[in-house]
């Protein structure tokens, strides 16, 4: 799963057309928090806030959220969670790195991850309108699917990041399969290296939670 990610510089690189919203450098985020997303609505890339955690349109309590973060590649297909979503309502979470644990001598080390080579990228994701509330809550899930086999030895998966030659046609509801895009159009070629355990807590939120501790690698 995906559970942190990091958004401190956004670059030019992606299609938007018009923002609601100016990103912020967050070197920490975390699930159920308002982070920026790219959409497409009435023919136009709009860069959103959405929260990360997402509340299917059928839900009776938006505190579901916090239990649906990521998708299963695997059963975007299947579940009514996800079923709508996939078909109409695809997103882009800009990002520059996720963070990951590993089970290492009795405690669990997080680990900086970025595609390789290091520049800001995208998740793919899928979002949500829950109107229970005004105004709706919009939300979002990561894709999530098998690590590549350059960070396999950290976490047996990973979030779907996409290359940039496919962000039009993820954004586009009425393109080809969403599946082949996923499979065709992700990322797989990845780096890490060791940061401090203060990323465990949510509250701490700076650029030393960003910086190598050990061994670069």
């Amino acid at each position: 799963m995906c559970g942190r990610y990091v958004l401190y510089d956004m670059g030019e690189k992606f299609p938007v057309d018009h923002s609601l919203v100016q990103p912020k450098p967050r070197y920490n985020v975390a699930p159920t928090q308002e982070v920026p997303a790219i959409i497409r609505e009435e023919g136009r890339n709009i860069l959103v806030p959405l929260h990360w955690g997402l509340v299917p349109f059928w839900a009776k309590d938006k505190k579901i959220g916090s239990r649906i973060i990521n998708a299963h590649m695997e059963t975007l297909a299947t579940k009514p969670a996800f079923r709508p979503a996939i078909k109409h309502r695809r997103c882009l979470i800009p990002a520059n790195a996720f963070y990951e644990w590993k089970e290492e001598g009795g405690h669990k080390q997080p680990y900086y991850i970025t595609p390789k080579p290091e520049a800001p990228f995208a998740f793919a994701g899928i979002w949500e309108v829950w109107d229970k509330e005004d105004p709706p809550y919009r939300s979002f899930a990561l894709i999530t699917t098998d690590a590549a086999p350059s960070i396999e030895n950290i976490h047996n998966r990973m979030p779907v990041i996409l290359k940039p030659e496919f962000f039009e046609a993820w954004l586009d509801p009425d393109s080809k399969n969403p599946m082949e895009l996923l499979e065709t159009g992700m990322v797989r070629e990845m780096k890490y290296y060791p940061v401090s355990t203060r990323v465990n807590k949510a509250k701490d939120d700076d650029p030393g939670l960003i910086k190598p501790v050990g061994e670069n690698r």
